[in-house]
Parts: structure tokens; sequence; C-alpha cells
């Protein structure tokens, strides 16, 4: 294999890449890079039997051929190249790296042992990559469950994508958050499908592919993979096998609720932050709606604090309580730019946030019950 490529494409492409190698391989030649060189294209991927991530790079291919690199070497040898033409010439051990008064002499890696790499179904429809990344930020939290509540109740830990004619809805849960968020795309047909994907790996995923259109393929029949593409990115992910909670059944109905609060989000979420300075475990914050106003309390052992914000309120008591995790409460209002409006039951029942802007996220919290 002989090519010639631009230094900051080639760097690119092997860091993108070398994501998807695993930190601990299970065989020594996934801790490397297939490079396929064909055609003035040259094909790096990276593959840790979970996931594979495909870049392709426009190349000057003299002659072609396929090698496996250490991967995380590649990708620092081509960091550091000057801002040039790179070449690339390998022989049966060696790869030569090539660049204006720089040369590296990388082993290669056995690629008869890289095993096949996992196609992706054909793409099932597109939506705004930016969208997309912005709508798995929003609800990934959720799913960053502990290892005891991933055992405990299935589907915890990932996000459900699910295809509703032109839209998509995310959502995740680790039963105590439930943030749901939609975005409108593009189906290449009917389309009614749902998958469910590891939050980090997903999010990572996402990130990665936000600019531009993101093609998804949800998965066929009996194959357990999914895809996200761009134009020069691939990523194939095997979804998670099981169920994801009815969490649907656990959205209160607003005609049940005994009132309203509402809220600027942003000032609702540096209250809590700043009270709950004084907790040192267990943390809790308790906001107590007070007329045009709401206190947001918290104590420790010794220490105390309180501040107190702006609240409209409909339908709710002077002196109504409630208590949240303050990390919980933040999370679930940062999606959320302008005013929101908090649907109140009683003070051990669930809420409902909904922003007024028409800003197509919702999320459920459950409170904390206080000892009296």
């Amino acid at each position: 294999m002989k090519i010639n490529v631009d230094q900051r494409a080639l760097a690119d492409a092997a860091r993108w890449a070398s994501r998807y190698i695993a930190d601990k391989p299970t065989v020594p030649v996934l801790s490397g890079l297939l490079l396929n060189a064909h055609d003035d294209v040259l094909t790096i991927s990276g593959f840790d039997y979970d996931t594979s991530g495909r870049a392709t790079v426009a190349a000057d291919t003299a002659s072609s051929g396929s090698i496996v690199v250490p991967g995380r070497l590649l990708a620092d040898v081509t960091a550091t190249l000057p801002d040039s033409m790179v070449e690339l010439t390998a022989d049966d051990d060696t790869l030569t790296v090539t660049a204006p008064g720089n040369q590296f002499t990388l082993p290669l890696l056995p690629a008869r042992e890289y095993p096949a790499l996992p196609k992706a179904p054909a793409p099932t429809g597109t939506a705004d990559a930016a969208e997309f990344a912005a709508a798995v930020k929003d609800v990934a939290t959720a799913a960053m469950a502990t290892k005891d509540a991933v055992g405990q109740v299935e589907g915890l830990g990932g996000i459900r994508i699910r295809a509703q004619g032109e839209r998509l809805e995310l959502t995740a849960t680790d039963r105590y958050r439930i943030p749901f968020r939609t975005l409108p795309w593009q189906p290449n047909g009917p389309a009614d499908d749902t998958m469910l994907i590891t939050a980090p790996i997903l999010a990572d995923i996402a990130k990665s592919l936000s600019s531009g259109e993101v093609s998804i393929s949800f998965p066929g029949p009996g194959d357990g993979m999914a895809g996200f593409a761009t134009t020069d990115r691939t990523v194939a992910v095997r979804t998670r096998v099981g169920g994801f909670p009815p969490v649907e059944n656990l959205v209160p109905k607003t005609e049940a609720a005994t009132g309203y609060a509402e809220f600027d989000p942003a000032e609702l979420a540096a209250a809590a932050r700043r009270v709950a300075i004084v907790r040192e475990k267990n943390k809790l914050v308790r906001v107590t709606l007070r007329g045009d106003h709401a206190e947001i309390v918290a104590r420790g052992d010794g220490p105390a604090a309180s501040t107190s914000i702006e609240t409209t309120v409909d339908g709710v008591d002077d002196g109504f309580e409630i208590a949240f995790d303050p990390e919980y409460l933040t999370t679930m209002l940062a999606p959320l730019g302008d005013r929101v409006r908090i649907w109140l039951y009683t003070p051990t029942r669930p809420v409902l946030i909904e922003p007024l802007d028409g800003t197509p996220y919702r999320a459920v919290l459950m409170p904390v019950r206080v000892k009296q």
C-alpha cells in the first residue's frame, strides 16, 4: 500500500476512529486501526465488538491495500506532523509515515486476525445532526444509572429512540428522572421503530456526528445492529436486548394536578445548587411556595442555607412544600431556556416539568420523601 493524504484530514480521521478502540482489547489486534486504501479513498476503522467506526478520507492511491496499525500510536503520530501532504507506505511488517522533515516507522498488526466489521442496516431516515446530538444530551443524564440500579430494572442505562412518523422521541430513566425529547426527522418510508442503546455510547456517537445531516438506521428483523452516518463518518452499534420500562404510564396527567408553579429554570437551578452546598450527604433541597415567591432551603448537620426566587402559582396552597435531590432537579431543568411550568400534586407524588416556550421537551421528576 502506498498513498498520499492531507495531514489534517488523516489526523482527524485517525483520532475519530481511535475512539472505537477498547481501552483493554480482548484480542491484541483490536488495539489497531484498520486502514484500507483503494480508488483514491482511505478508510480508517476502529472496532471493539460492540461498536465500529469508519472514517473516509480522500487520498492519492498509488497502490491499494489493507493493513492494521496500532491505533492510538497512529493518531498521536499524525497529529504531530506539519500541515502538509503525508505519504503512507506499507510493506509486510511496517508502515512508514513520511512528511516534510519527518519520518516514523510503525509496526503492523496481523490483518488476517482482524474481525469482519459489522454492517448497519440501510438508513431508516435522516435528521439534523446538531439537533439529534442536543436531544441525546438532554436525556442522557437520566440514563447514567448506578450499576445496582441497572441490575434491578430492565432498560436502565440505555436511551430509547422511537420513530413515530416524522418525529423521533428519545427518553431515558433512572427510576427518579424521566426526560422526554422529540425532534423532527425525514423517514425513508413508514416509520414505527424502536431501539435501545447504551447511554454513554450513544452520547459519544451523537457528539462526534454533530454537523450536517445524520442518517439513522434502526435494526432490521433479527439484527441487533443500528447505524449512524454522515458524509464521511459511519458508526455501527449493537443495540441492547430487552425491554424498556413503561415510562408513559408514569407521566402525571395535568388535569389531575393540584396546581402549578412557574419559574425561570436557570434561576431555580442556580438557587438549588447554591443552597445545596451546605448538604454533605443525603442531599435534598426544599421548595416552599409562598405567594409570588418560592423559598429554596437546605439544611446540613449544623449549616443551613435559604434563598428566595420569584414564581407564579396557581391552584396551590400557600406554604406547599416539596423536596428534591438538587442534582436531579437541575439536570431536568438544564435543557430549558425560558419559563417552565412545574405541575404539582402532593409532596410525595412525581411532578411534571413542561416548558412554556414550545421546546420539545418534558420531564417527570420524583420528589424526595422528607421525614417530619
